[in-house]
């Protein structure tokens, strides 16, 4: 974006000097790089706070897949993916980030996408803060998950029984995924702005949220579902409804909004080749590494703020009347989470049931209402019969 310079203004003798610099225009102006790279750097503080406070407190358990056993192939494939996915992940950061850093002493526009996206796993369990939606294969390494020790989270766990997050797939499925759904945004982008030269602004990013839902129906309604990585069985208006895999429209508009933002995000950048994040980065004084840290910075803060907006707030909006759990992923214990189903006593999550909430009464599969100490019921429910 140019500045506009604004020029001296003659005075007449005998009054005050109105004449400013010529350069005077937007120079006490805070480029946009800091205050993305002060979002970021808050976030950065905010997770190692949350991380450290789920490490040493009593979430951090693993959860167990139960009773039952998830068949011969999905364990064989799932360990495939704990092993090539972090790799792969480690990969695509040092060739976009760490490289040209080193080589040239600069990161690319490229790296502080990737720099982003590195982080944005820490927002994977947050749509389950009002009630339970999604759930992950506890046959994967885990020790719970943060979630709980989220402050304001409030979907119901205890040690051992909680949403948890397969620590050798998440973090870097959130690195491969985001990078490949950016590229074919873009992708989808260039192509449409080739075959329809006048095409105006929001006509592009119609096309590239189109191009977003079909690319999030092939990776996880075809591949990441049925291979029983995690599932969704609270969603709504799902497709393969009556599977222990059904995949939900409201995921296909959600997070395609989240990859329809960070694909803008890389495809407008101004005449320097910067994104709109990046903008006024060239007039940040001191050295280029300061500079470079103020980039990836704005980058991990714009991922958490298109991750938070685009897809938490509208599906923990959404959770709070789920889709009644389907059967088939009810009577896979490695599929519940410990959250409900088998031994533990709760029915799963529904329209006809309470929110699993902390602190909030539950029906059992004893036939009774489950009320903790302290909590008061409307005048409808004290004719239930009460456990």
């Amino acid at each position: 974006m140019a500045t506009t310079i604004r020029e001296p203004v003659a005075r007449s003798e005998g009054t005050a000097s109105t004449a400013r610099p010529a350069d005077f225009a937007g120079e006490n102006v805070t480029p946009a790089v800091k205050w993305w790279a002060l979002l970021g750097g808050v976030m950065v503080v905010f997770i190692a706070f949350v991380l450290i406070r789920w490490i040493t407190g009593p979430y951090f358990k693993n959860v167990p897949q139960g009773v039952t056993r998830p068949p011969a192939w999905m364990r064989a494939e799932l360990l495939g993916w704990e092993i090539m996915t972090i790799p792969i992940a480690l990969s695509i950061i040092g060739w976009f980030v760490v490289r040209p850093w080193r080589r040239n002493g600069t990161i690319t526009a490229n790296g502080v996408m990737v720099s982003g996206f590195a982080l944005m796993w820490f927002q994977d369990p947050l749509s389950s803060g009002v009630n339970h939606w999604f759930v992950y294969n506890t046959w994967l390494v885990n020790m719970g998950s943060w979630a709980n020790s989220v402050p304001g989270f409030a979907g119901w766990g205890s040690p051992g029984h909680m949403t948890s997050e397969p620590l050798l797939f998440t973090p870097a499925a959130y690195v491969l995924a985001m990078g490949v759904g950016c590229t074919v945004g873009v992708f989808a982008m260039r192509r449409l702005k080739q075959r329809f030269p006048n095409v105006s602004t929001m006509g592009l990013v119609a096309g590239c949220y189109v191009a977003m839902c079909l690319f999030d129906v092939l990776l996880e309604g075809i591949i990441w579902l049925p291979l029983g990585l995690f599932e969704y069985p609270g969603g709504h208006l799902p497709i393969f409804a009556n599977t222990y895999h059904p995949y939900p429209l409201e995921e296909t508009f959600t997070i395609a909004s989240v990859f329809t933002a960070i694909s803008c995000l890389r495809y407008f950048t101004n005449d320097k080749g910067q994104m709109f994040i990046e903008r006024g980065v060239d007039k940040v004084k001191g050295s280029e590494r300061k500079r470079n840290w103020l980039r990836v910075l704005a980058g991990i803060g714009a991922m958490q703020l298109i991750m938070f907006l685009g897809y938490n707030v509208t599906n923990g909006i959404m959770a709070a009347n789920v889709h009644t759990w389907p059967k088939a992923v009810q009577e896979r214990t490695y599929f519940t989470n410990g959250i409900c189903g088998g031994d533990t006593g709760r029915y799963c999550p529904g329209p006809n049931t309470f929110t699993m909430r902390v602190g909030a009464p539950y029906f059992g599969t004893d036939g009774k209402l489950h009320v903790p100490k302290g909590v008061k019921l409307p005048p409808v429910y004290p004719s239930l019969k009460q456990g």
